[in-house]
């Protein structure tokens, strides 16, 4: 059962511990094995992809490319209604995303000198769908939507193959339905860095992003060390946490958290409630549930273990809480919740109100389910068009605008111990 605590009774110790929880150290992993796997995909490139893909998941593949007719048949072997709903979350995803697209600026100042920014997209990125447990056709459209948008002209996905050596079905109908042609059929590691190698079947990735175990954090960790990508982020087990007050449905509270603990055994789940009544509800309908034995029950119950109920005096505190503790996903469950919007910062992604489960966000509503978890929500944002992107500054200066820079430049470059060529190279542009 879950023990309900109050929040102003935890120790500095157990803050921390809430605060400071990105997930295990991969350091032997990364030594160990990680390294090695992609020094010998960089050295022998699909061969190699090959041989881990039979060691690691028991699959003998002709290729580790899915062909054209492969992806092709996966959607027509997958039901009307399936696509129907993935058609229409599809549209959600776009419209939404469409919206962060940013414009290139330009201007001038009065002195003669021209800035601006160019905005302009990835030429290669590739997408890591996780297998294994489950197949996740919503992480194809999360990631690649917003690669299409900003531009990206090649788009890869991987993923690891089904037992037979196909690509699971539902991964490959959402890449048809997005004009994807290029699969790699390998996860972990090894299919991390054929990404970023390439090879003479597909382009080398820049940006390889998507969540994965923690092989694939640790290949994606040391590829961008190696200067050979740019990542999204290290993915940590998937969290929510959720504020609660009095208004609040015991049920619905029980699902939210019951929903998030059967993604793994090391998903976190944390409510924080102004109401110990509710708090007592919420754990006898999570009690209920495990004991029927519903669904992927064992999951739930292994990640309920480590659960936490927390009681604090007031949605104020509550907020002040998870602004500390940054989740990945944070629902909030109050009376007139649009009211906190501008009190409530680091939260990887927001719902807001009693019908806003994170289910329908991770889903259909539009936003982006790939986030910063284990607290990375302080310093970075979700998925996104941006993510895809670079921006680069740029100045043209008249000679006017550059004359009147001189004597500063000159000074400032003085300041800093750069006493001959910072400063002659502007003023041998004014000399005979």
């Amino acid at each position: 059962m879950i023990q309900i605590e109050r929040l102003s009774d935890l120790t500095k110790g157990d803050l921390y511990k809430l605060f400071q929880r990105f997930g295990a150290d991969f350091t032997s992993i990364m030594v160990n094995t990680v390294i090695p796997i992609v020094q010998r995909v960089r050295e022998e490139g699909e061969k190699a992809v090959l041989a881990f893909t039979k060691q690691f998941d028991g699959v003998a593949l002709s290729s580790v490319y899915a062909t054209i007719e492969e992806i092709a048949q996966s959607y027509e072997k997958t039901d009307t209604n399936v696509i129907d709903s993935f058609k229409k979350a599809i549209d959600n995803i776009k419209e939404f995303h469409l919206h962060q697209k940013r414009d290139s600026f330009l201007y001038t100042r009065d002195d003669g000198i021209t800035l601006g920014m160019l905005y302009q997209p990835i030429d290669s990125a590739a997408i890591y769908v996780p297998g294994g447990k489950a197949s996740y056709p919503s992480s194809v459209l999360m990631g690649v939507i917003p690669a299409l948008i900003a531009g990206c002209k090649n788009i890869a996905i991987i993923t690891p193959p089904a037992n037979d050596g196909s690509i699971p079905a539902y991964i490959g109908a959402m890449a048809y339905l997005l004009g994807i042609t290029t699969i790699i059929k390998s996860g972990g590691a090894q299919g991390i860095a054929l990404a970023a190698y390439g090879s003479g079947a597909i382009p080398k990735a820049d940006i390889v992003v998507g969540p994965g175990n923690i092989y694939v954090t640790a290949a994606k960790a040391y590829l961008f060390s190696q200067g050979t990508i740019q990542i999204d982020s290290l993915a940590g087990p998937s969290e929510v946490l959720v504020i609660a007050d009095d208004s609040a449905h015991p049920k619905w509270v029980a699902w939210d958290l019951l929903s998030q603990a059967e993604h793994e055994e090391m998903a976190i789940a944390i409510l924080v409630t102004t109401s110990e009544r509710l708090a007592k509800q919420v754990i006898e309908y999570i009690d209920e549930d495990l004991s029927s034995g519903r669904g992927r029950s064992e999951i739930k119950r292994k990640a309920i273990q480590h659960a936490r109920i927390l009681l604090v005096s007031s949605v104020e505190e509550a907020i002040d809480f998870s602004n500390k503790y940054a989740p990945e996903h944070m629902e909030f469950i109050v009376k007139n919740p649009m009211n906190y919007l501008t009190q409530i910062k680091n939260v990887g992604s927001l719902f807001l109100g009693a019908y806003a489960p994170v289910a329908v966000g991770d889903y259909y509503s539009g936003t982006n389910h790939v986030l910063p978890t284990g607290g990375a929500a302080r310093f970075s944002s979700g998925l996104g068009v941006e993510t895809f992107m670079h921006r680069t500054s740029f100045q043209y200066l008249t000679p006017d605008g550059l004359r009147d820079a001189v004597p500063h430049v000159c000074t400032m470059s003085l300041v800093e111990g750069f006493d001959d060529k910072h400063g002659d190279s502007l003023t041998i542009r004014f000399k005979g």
